[in-house]
This record gives structure tokens, sequence and C-alpha cells, in this order.
């Protein structure tokens, strides 16, 4: 009985050490990434570069999620929550948050070559400090 429950706790230390990134299938020689999928995860890691960081003094960037189809920057408010967000802008983004969300994405030389030079398009969120999304834009090719 002892030995089942000890085994049970593994799993669920395993389990939640691979859900929140501290044992990655790659050590085990599990979760390689198939041949067409390899450049996404290399874009991903290029836009993922230096990141998390402050884009102004009340947005960050935190990540940016790349596929073969889709690139996605997830912004957040470093200090209000969905309620205090709501408050302030209301329901749309203002135009200068969104003109400096964009010079920001021109501004990276990753997003304008590998990604809107092939025709891609960028969706940016814009996540409050809990987590909401509160605001979800687009950079199309051709918008720096």
């Amino acid at each position: 009985m002892k030995t089942i429950i000890f085994i049970l706790i593994l799993a669920a230390a395993g389990y939640w050490g691979y859900r929140h990134g501290y044992i990655k299938p790659e050590w085990f020689g599990a979760g390689t990434p198939a041949p067409g999928n390899a450049p996404a995860e290399s874009l991903q890691k290029a836009l993922n570069r230096g990141l998390p960081r402050m884009v102004s003094n009340e947005l960050s960037v935190d990540r940016a999620v790349a596929s073969n189809l889709l690139v996605t920057f997830n912004y957040r408010f470093v200090d209000l929550d969905q309620y205090a967000v709501a408050q302030r802008y209301g329901s749309t983004l203002p135009a200068e948050m969104q003109g400096t969300l964009i010079r920001d994405l021109c501004g990276n030389r990753d997003v304008r070559e590998q990604v809107l030079a092939r025709g891609r398009e960028v969706t940016l969120e814009i996540h409050a400090q809990d987590g909401r999304t509160m605001f979800t834009t687009q950079l199309k090719p051709g918008g720096c």
C-alpha cells in the first residue's frame, strides 16, 4: 500500500513539474519537434529573445507564440486589473497605445524579416494584470 501511495505522489509531482516547466520532455528523448514544426519553434525562440520587457510605463510584453499559421504577442498592463483597465480606457484600445505597440513590433527585426516580410499577420493581445484579455488588435504585412 505504501508503494502505491509513493508512486502516485511521485507521478503527481512529475506531472506538476511538467505543467509548470520544471521538467522538459526533451530530457528523456520525448517531445522532439516534428520536422515540419521546427521552423515555427525557431521563430518562436527568436521572437521571445529578450522577453519579458517593458514597452511603456504601464505595458509589458511578456511572450510571443508562433505557429506555422499564427504569430501572437501577449502584452500585459503591469498595474491595472480588468476593472481598472475598463474604467480608464473603456472598451476600445486607445489610438496612442496602439501606435506604441505597432512601433514596438516594427522596431523588432525578427518581426519585420521573419513574419511581416513573409506575408503573415501578427495578433496583439493586451491582458489586464489578472490575465483577462482586454483588447486584441492585428498588425498586417506592410503596416510598419
